[in-house]
């Protein structure tokens, strides 16, 4: 037995290891694929909505000629003027209500109120017609604004030295908010006029200015 043991050659070391090696790399089972991620819960509540914008207001139409404004009258007589449309009166009697594109500056009988401008000199630098006893909004280089709400016509409007009318959107301004009165130096405007009062007011550039207008009938 021990003769035939020896003839039966043995096994070299390293083939030993090669089959061990294929043994542990034999097939294996598949590798199962990751399960897909769980998608989240849908909401069980939407979302607020969100309030609707409130509609934007359309800027209010502006004045268009003719205009109606009151003017005082060289005279009490009612004028057949084909421009008038109506009468009014207060304190210092019976007025017309007129239809014009301007203001008239040197009209036969139709007269506006007066805005002067005076320098530190006392001097007549520029001036101004407005309808009776419109109120003044502001003072915009050569343009003097004012609003008038009456006789069928509301609203601001600008005019310059010729009497030229632009109508504006309203401001809600007022330029007595910044007047102070100062005295009144002696205006050839208003020589025959016991109604003249004089301020300093400030204009849209925020410079002061000095104004002279005459306060109305009451």
């Amino acid at each position: 037995m021990d003769r035939l043991a020896a003839r039966i050659p043995t096994p070299p070391m390293a083939w030993l290891c090669a089959c061990l090696l294929l043994a542990a790399c034999g097939p294996r089972e598949a590798a199962q694929p990751a399960a897909p991620a769980t998608s989240p819960a849908p909401a069980t509540q939407s979302a607020p909505a969100q309030a609707a914008p409130a509609p934007v207001q359309a800027a209010p139409a502006l004045a268009k000629p003719p205009y109606r404004f009151a003017f005082a009258s060289k005279d009490d007589k009612r004028n057949k003027d084909p421009r008038v449309v109506e009468w009014g009166e207060d304190g210092c009697g019976p007025y017309p209500v007129a239809e014009v594109e301007a203001i008239p500056l040197h009209d036969a009988w139709l007269l506006p109120d007066w805005v002067v401008e005076f320098d530190d000199k006392n001097r007549e630098i520029a001036r101004w017609g407005r309808p009776m006893a419109a109120e003044l909004v502001g003072l915009d280089g050569p343009q003097l604004r004012f609003r008038v709400d009456g006789h069928g016509q509301t609203g601001e409007f600008a005019t310059d030295a010729d009497g030229a009318l632009q109508p504006l959107s309203a401001s809600g301004a007022s330029l007595y908010d910044s007047a102070r009165q100062i005295e009144c130096p002696r205006l050839p405007t208003f020589a025959e006029s016991d109604y003249a009062q004089c301020f300093v007011v400030k204009d849209a550039a925020g410079a002061e200015r000095r104004l002279a207008w005459e306060a109305p009938c009451t």
